[in-house]
C-alpha cells in the first residue's frame, strides 16, 4: 500500500462493553524481531518496550508550606473560585502556595472561573495537580474523551509547553498510550501492518524520523497530535520512540480500561468515592434517628473577636448552603473551628452524592449539582429534627454528623415518592391511570416531581422546554409538595367515588355537542366545576354538562352584587365533601376547601358578572363543560 493511500471509512474503534480485567500480557519481543505467532497463525499482543523512559525535566515544586502560610492557603481556599484566584495571584509566595493546593481545590478553582484564565495557577502546578486536572476533564464516563483531553493538554500548551511534557511524566503509562492510540496509528517498514488500517478512516500518513508512519485518526486534533510528537522528537527522543514502538503492539481495550482502573484509584485518593459507596449517604435513616430533638444545650452566638476571625476564614464557600436555607441560620451561630468542620464535612458529602448520581466530578455544573443536593437535604434534616428553632439547630450540627443529618433529610423527603407511588399502585390512579392529564399544571408537576426515586420539586422549564427539577430545600417545600399529594388524592377519590367518574371515561362519555368537545382540554377543576354549576341549577350534583338555560339559572341563585355568594362557597366544599364515600377527615377537607377556592376563583371569574336578565352565550364561558342551546 502507498504512504498517501487513504482507508475505506468504517465505524470508530471503541472499547468493548462490559469492561473486563485486562488478561495478562505475554512477555516482550526482542527489539528488531518479529513478535510471537500463536500456533494458528495469530499474532500476540506484545510491547517492544514495556517501560518508558524518563522524560528530562526540571525539579517539580515542593509543596511544602511552613504552619503560617498552611494557614493563610486554608483561609484562601474557603473564598469563593474568583477571589480565591485573585488571593492567590497577589500572594508573594504564589509559587509555594499553589503546589499545596489539594488536586481537587486545584482542578475545581480551574474548572469553575475557567481553565484559560488560570495562568497563574498551572504557571506553578504540580505534577500531581496537572494529573489529576485531565482526570477529571478528560473522560467520560469510563471511556477516554480524546477531544476534551486534548483541549484541556492545549489549555497547558498555551501556558507553558513544559506542562504538557510534565503530565506526560507523571500520568501512568496506559493513559498516555490510550491518548495517543485514539490520536493516530503508527506503523514501519519492520512491523506487520496492524488490521485497524483497513477498519479506520485515516488521514494523509507523514513521518518524522523516516521509520515510523504516523496515520491521523482525528483530523481536528492531528496538529496538537504532530506538535507534540514533534517535541518529543526533538528534546525527548527516547519518549518519542517508546511510544511509536509501543503503539503498534497494545491492545485499545486493554491500555484504556487499565488507563480507567487506575484514574478510578487517583480519584478516590483525592476524595471521590467509588459509585457503590457513594450510594451509602442516601440510605434511610432509622426510626430512632428521625426523632424530633427536644433537649439539646444551646450554642451561643460568635462574637468580638471570634466574629471578626469567622467573617476572615468562613466567607461563603460554594460547599456551604445559600444563605436562605435554614442550615445557614444554625452555622451563624458556632464558631469558626466548628464551621469549618461542618464546611468539610458537606464538602465530603457532595462527593458521595456526585459518586451515587453517577455525576462527572469534572463539570462544574455536575459538581454544583450534587452541592445543591447535599446542602439542601442537609439542611432540611437540621429543620426537622430542631423543628426550626435555629439554636436547637446548631446544637445538633455539634451532636449529629453530617451523614447523619443528611440522611435524616433525604428520608423526609423519600416519603414524598412512598405517597406518589401508592397513588399509582394502590390509589385511584391504579383505576383511571389516564386520570393524571386531569390535573392542572401545578398538580401535575409536583405529582411527577415526587415520583423521582430522588423526589424533587418543579422549578420551571429551561431553555428547551424541558422541566426543570432541583432539590427541595425547606421543610415548608416538603409540605407544599405533601399537601399537593394530599389534594390528588382526595381529588381523585372526589371525581371516581363521588361523582361517578368512570375508568374509560374519555372513551364512555361523550361530549359531542358540547363546549369544550375534547378530554384533552378538561381538567378536574372543569368538572367540580360543571358538577356544581348543574347541582345549583338541578339539585343534583353530578358531571353533568349543564345548557345555556342551566348556566343562567345557577347565575340567578348563586350570585349576588357581582360576585359568588360567600354561602354558596361554603355550601360548594360541603356538597363536594358529602359525596366523598365514608367519614370525611379533616385533612380532606382541608386540602380540599384549598383546591376549591381556585376553582370557584374561576367560576366567579367567567359567571358572577353575567346580566341575569338576558341570555348567555356558552361559547364564552371556558372554565367548564356545557352543552350548548337550552332555555
Amino acid at each position: 500500500m502507498s504512504a498517501g493511500k487513504r482507508r475505506p471509512p468504517a465505524r470508530p474503534h471503541r472499547a468493548p462493553k462490559p469492561r473486563r480485567r485486562a488478561s495478562p500480557r505475554p512477555a516482550p519481543a526482542a527489539p528488531g524481531k518479529a513478535p510471537p505467532v500463536h500456533a494458528g497463525g495469530t499474532r500476540l499482543a506484545v510491547a517492544a518496550e514495556p517501560r518508558r523512559p524518563l522524560l528530562q525535566l526540571p525539579p517539580r515544586p515542593a509543596g511544602e508550606l511552613a504552619p503560617e502560610q498552611r494557614r493563610r492557603l486554608e483561609a484562601v481556599l474557603v473564598l469563593p473560585a474568583r477571589r480565591r484566584l485573585d488571593a492567590l495571584m497577589e500572594a508573594p509566595d504564589v509559587a509555594e502556595l499553589v503546589p499545596a493546593i489539594p488536586a481537587d481545590d486545584f482542578a475545581a478553582t480551574l474548572l469553575e472561573v475557567g481553565l484559560g484564565d488560570g495562568d497563574v495557577l498551572l504557571a506553578h502546578a504540580a505534577d500531581e495537580q496537572l494529573v489529576h486536572l485531565v482526570d477529571v476533564t478528560g473522560w467520560s464516563g469510563d471511556e477516554l474523551d480524546p477531544a476534551a483531553a486534548v483541549e484541556t493538554l492545549d489549555v497547558l500548551r498555551d501556558s507553558d509547553p513544559e506542562l504538557v511534557l510534565r503530565w506526560l511524566r507523571t500520568a501512568d503509562e496506559s493513559a498516555v498510550l490510550s491518548l495517543f492510540g485514539r490520536l493516530c496509528v503508527v506503523t514501519s517498514d519492520d512491523i506487520p501492518d496492524p488490521g485497524k488500517l483497513d477498519e479506520l478512516e485515516l488521514g494523509e500518513p507523514y513521518s518524522l524520523d523516516g521509520a515510523f508512519l504516523i496515520w491521523p485518526r482525528d483530523l481536528q486534533r492531528e496538529g496538537f497530535l504532530r506538535w507534540l510528537l514533534t517535541l518529543l522528537f526533538e528534546e525527548q527522543q527516547e519518549t518519542y520512540l517508546w511510544i511509536c514502538r509501543s503503539l503498534p503492539w497494545v491492545l485499545e481495550s486493554d491500555v484504556e480500561e487499565d488507563a480507567f482502573i487506575r484514574r478510578q484509584a487517583r480519584l478516590i485518593e483525592n476524595g471521590f468515592p467509588r459509585p457503590e459507596e457513594g450510594a451509602e449517604v442516601f440510605r434511610p435513616a432509622s426510626a430512632a434517628r428521625m426523632a424530633v430533638s427536644r433537649v439539646v444545650a444551646r450554642t451561643p452566638t460568635a462574637t468580638g473577636t471570634d466574629r471578626a476571625e469567622k467573617e476572615a476564614l468562613a466567607v461563603a464557600a460554594p460547599e456551604l448552603p445559600e444563605a436562605g436555607l435554614f442550615a445557614a441560620r444554625c452555622i451563624e451561630r458556632l464558631a469558626p473551628e466548628a464551621q469549618a468542620e461542618l464546611r468539610a464535612a458537606i464538602g465530603r458529602l457532595w462527593r458521595l452524592v456526585l459518586a451515587a448520581e453517577l455525576l462527572h466530578p469534572g463539570k462544574p455544573d455536575d459538581r454544583a449539582a450534587a452541592s445543591r443536593l447535599a446542602t439542601r437535604t442537609v439542611s432540611i434534616g437540621l429543620e426537622h429534627l430542631s423543628g426550626g428553632d435555629p439554636d436547637l439547630g446548631a446544637s445538633l450540627c455539634l451532636a449529629r454528623t453530617a451523614l447523619d443529618l443528611f440522611q435524616v433529610g433525604h428520608s423526609v423527603v423519600l416519603d414524598l415518592n412512598r405517597r406518589a407511588v401508592a397513588l399509582r399502585k394502590t390509589g385511584w390512579l391504579a383505576r383511571i391511570p389516564d386520570g393524571v392529564r386531569l390535573l392542572e399544571a401545578p398538580l401535575r408537576q409536583a405529582y411527577e416531581a415526587c415520583r423521582l426515586p430522588r423526589p424533587r420539586r418543579f422549578a420551571g422549564v429551561d431553555e428547551d422546554g424541558k422541566p426543570r427539577m432541583e432539590p427541595l430545600a425547606t421543610m415548608a417545600e416538603v409540605d407544599e409538595s405533601r399537601r399537593a399529594l394530599e389534594t390528588i388524592d382526595v381529588l381523585g377519590r372526589l371525581l371516581i367515588d363521588g361523582l361517578g367518574l368512570p375508568a374509560d371515561f374519555s372513551e364512555t362519555i361523550n361530549l359531542s355537542g358540547c363546549l369544550p368537545d375534547s378530554w384533552s382540554e378538561l381538567t378536574a377543576g372543569d368538572i367540580l366545576r360543571t358538577a356544581l354549576v348543574h347541582g345549583a341549577a338541578t339539585g343534583a350534583v353530578a358531571f353533568v354538562p349543564p345548557d345555556a338555560g342551566e348556566l343562567l339559572s345557577f347565575v340567578r341563585q348563586a350570585v349576588a352584587s357581582g360576585t359568588l355568594r360567600e354561602t354558596f362557597r361554603g355550601e360548594a366544599v360541603d356538597l363536594l365533601l358529602s359525596r366523598l364515600p365514608g367519614p370525611t377527615a379533616a385533612t380532606d377537607r382541608a386540602v380540599l376547601a384549598s383546591y376549591l377556592a381556585g376553582v370557584l376563583d374561576r367560576l366567579a371569574e367567567e359567571l358572577a358578572g353575567v346580566d341575569a336578565s338576558r341570555p348567555i352565550d356558552p361559547r364564552f364561558v371556558g372554565g367548564l363543560v356545557r352543552r350548548v342551546g337550552g332555555g
